[in-house]
């Protein structure tokens, strides 16, 4: 769509694409802790995105196939970037999940946007500011607050959470790959990227779903581990990515940023409501601390 066209749906329906498309993503956590037990995690993975590939073919085999050369040509990058932002992100996502909370591993997204900052530092050498330093820093004692579930005499005697842990490594995957699309060809197309670095993520991951079988753990083909499945594949793999492209190109990419921030919101709100899981004095202070830094970083952006 060039600038002067008319966007062909109104701007409170992009709005409406990105609240939902931050709700079909804070559900991915509470998909994937209620499948703790029943479904082991790295066949949730394997299988979520096998299905999410088919489902974007559609959308996405005619913009691959024109530029398949860009692909052919940066194949290493692409492997890279899949490995960060699917398979590497997500085998810890749904490893953390199995040992912590939906709340935990929700909360903890919120500071998402504190790591970018620190592999932007460390990656890109950006300068850091008095107020972006004491943002990190308080988005990190907020992390800590969460691993340590709320004692920080724990640090003394090192018992941390390792789901929590887990989840802290997939969120530094994901801000290693967010950093990486600085060096990304132009002009690509953002469904026939998906779709590349989803395939590329199938064969990443098949390996640690043979070992699961191997090791003996299946999960029952039945109504609920099914739906689960389906439900990740479709919704926050699938239609929260459309959701999320045309929320951008009507709204524009700074009104969208907002959606990222209410995914703690609703991740702590449909756990309570759909596992059951307790909200406690420790899950606000972290909230509030996280947010405090998130709040000086952009200040820094838009004074």
């Amino acid at each position: 769509m060039t600038t002067s066209s008319k966007p062909n749906i109104p701007v409170w329906v992009a709005y409406g694409m990105l609240i939902m498309t931050a709700v079909f993503w804070s559900a991915t956590a509470v998909a994937v802790r209620a499948s703790a037990g029943d479904i082991p995690p790295h066949s949730f993975t394997f299988w979520r995105w096998a299905i999410a590939f088919v489902l974007f073919l559609p959308f996405a085999a005619k913009p691959f196939w024109r530029q398949r050369r860009i692909y052919r040509k940066h194949w290493l990058m692409m492997c890279g970037l899949s490995f960060t932002s699917i398979a590497g992100f997500t085998i810890f996502y749904f490893l953390g999940l199995q040992a912590t909370t939906a709340i935990n591993a929700s909360v903890l997204s919120g500071a998402t946007p504190i790591a970018i900052v620190i592999v932007s530092f460390i990656i890109l050498r950006i300068k850091l500011t008095p107020t972006v330093i004491a943002g990190t820093i308080l988005g990190i004692i907020g992390s800590l607050v969460i691993i340590l579930n709320g004692d920080l005499g724990a640090i003394s005697t090192m018992t941390l959470g390792v789901g929590d842990l887990f989840i802290v490594v997939a969120m530094t995957f994901w801000a290693i790959y967010t950093v990486c699309l600085k060096w990304l060809p132009p002009n690509l197309d953002p469904f026939g990227l998906i779709l590349v670095l989803i395939g590329l993520s199938l064969p990443m991951t098949f390996p640690f779903y043979m070992w699961e079988i191997e090791q003996g753990q299946f999960f029952d083909l039945d109504v609920r581990n099914i739906g689960l499945i389906l439900f990740t594949a479709i919704f926050p793999s699938v239609v929260a990515y459309l959701f999320w492209n045309k929320g951008v190109e009507v709204a524009g990419p700074n009104a969208a940023g907002f959606s990222s921030y209410l995914i703690p919101a609703f991740g702590t709100v449909l756990s309570v409501l759909l596992l059951g899981e307790s909200f406690e004095l420790f899950h606000g202070i972290a909230i509030a601390l996280i947010f405090s830094g998130l709040y000086l970083g952009m200040r820094v952006q838009h004074p």
